[in-house]
């Protein structure tokens, strides 16, 4: 995917590119108000390619550089937000961290975000963190505009944890929520300060690859999430080296549990329902590892890559070792069998069209060319974590797999 340079961030790319996709982000223009919806039903990223308005590129010139101390966390009370404050809390440069959560009227956004810290068992300096009740998706983020401006005045730091983990919605229903909160997020990296701005993508993206990707039927795999974020890593891609915006897109792989405690949300997230499948029909098909990080080392590749004096524009902090199912098998004491046989096996258990929702045509197809031994990591990054075996033992240790069989054979 190209980038956009200096001097193409003034040239007008197409005839008419001056289309405002969102009231709130006026500095970026496009050759049509749904230029998204054209470049994902194209398959072709440079119909998303923005130009930058010659005003807003001025004004943002005329800024310092983001400062490195301060941090606005959106999602903060998810899985990964949580462990995202837990780490620049502690982390001694950052003196004040502001956890955005939505409000609800039984509990505080302090209380909720307890739970979720005790739920995970995250450690953190609760002296640097500032509650901000408010919603990503919701213009000026909810906020009162005298609230928003003063929040845009003193962050420095921008990660963006916050997202849809529905695969049954289409790109249409998360548009509103999760592309244009994203064309929020990238104006207010510019608002009264510069701020440097890290967006949690997914490698589920790179599903989408062919022109025959972009005209499947929307299912499991390649669902709205994954078209989503295809859509959002299009857009960075295109303004990661521009002299307005820092922007760095963390491409994230599955996201487990700490290298110390092991726990995550469990059958949740897709990785799991594949581990619980296995489980359940007593087998794992000959293929590759499932690509994964565990979720303290991600929060540190962002940390360090955020606060340093050149962030990198883009991540992919994942393990590097390659591994293959065997592991699993072993662990989980499964046959090892063949991708037709596993498909049978699951089948027979919970039903054709069961299989055909979780495992699709063939997702060892899938996985292989998506999950692929890759890792992006600031320079000189410890890797000693890099441990598949030790991680494994962790993770199924702290999963009642047991108990997953039931829940499939009634699925």
């Amino acid at each position: 995917m190209g980038k956009l340079s200096s001097e193409e961030s003034l040239r007008p790319l197409w005839p008419h590119a001056d289309a405002i996709m969102s009231s709130e982000c006026r500095g970026l223009r496009f050759n049509g108000k749904y230029a998204d919806v054209v470049a994902l039903s194209t398959g072709d990223p440079t119909a998303l390619r923005p130009t930058i308005d010659p005003d807003t590129r001025r004004r943002v010139a005329l800024m310092p550089e983001a400062r490195r101390d301060t941090a606005l966390v959106l999602g903060a009370n998810g899985f990964l937000g949580a462990h995202l404050i837990g780490q620049l809390t502690r982390d001694p440069s950052i003196t004040r961290v502001y956890a955005m959560i939505r409000p609800t009227a039984d509990r505080t956004a302090a209380q909720r975000l307890q739970d979720t810290l005790d739920g995970y068992e995250i450690s953190v300096n609760a002296s640097k963190i500032t509650f901000v009740e408010g919603n990503p998706t919701d213009r000026h983020f909810g906020l009162a505009k005298d609230v928003f401006f003063d929040l845009a005045e003193n962050v420095g730091l921008i990660f963006n944890c916050a997202s849809s983990t529905d695969y049954t919605s289409t790109y249409l229903d998360l548009r509103s929520d999760w592309f244009l909160s994203l064309l929020r997020a990238l104006e207010f990296s510019i608002t009264t300060t510069r701020k440097h701005l890290t967006y949690v993508g997914s490698i589920g993206a790179h599903l989408y690859q062919r022109p025959e990707d972009f005209r499947r039927h929307d299912g499991w795999w390649y669902s709205g999430y994954a078209q989503m974020k295809w859509v959002n890593a299009a857009l960075l891609g295109w303004l990661a080296d521009s002299d307005t915006y820092s922007i760095t897109l963390c491409e994230a792989p599955y996201i487990l549990g700490s290298t110390q405690r092991g726990l995550d949300p469990g059958r949740a997230y897709s990785f799991w329902r594949i581990v619980e499948v296995a489980k359940a029909v007593g087998a794992i098909w000959d293929g590759p590892g499932m690509n994964y990080v565990p979720v303290d080392v991600i929060c540190e590749v962002m940390a360090h890559n955020a606060t340093s004096t050149d962030p990198l524009s883009r991540l992919l902090p994942s393990n590097p070792e390659d591994y293959d199912h065997s592991l699993y098998a072993e662990l989980l004491d499964l046959d090892l069998v063949s991708w037709d046989e596993f498909y049978v096996r699951v089948s027979d258990m919970a039903g054709e069209k069961f299989a055909q929702t979780v495992l699709g045509d063939n997702i060892d197809i899938l996985m292989r060319k998506v999950h692929k031994p890759e890792a992006i990591l600031p320079a000189g990054h410890d890797a000693s974590w890099c441990d598949h075996r030790r991680l494994f033992e962790l993770y199924f240790s702290n999963v009642a797999l047991k108990d997953l069989a039931p829940a499939v054979a009634s699925a």
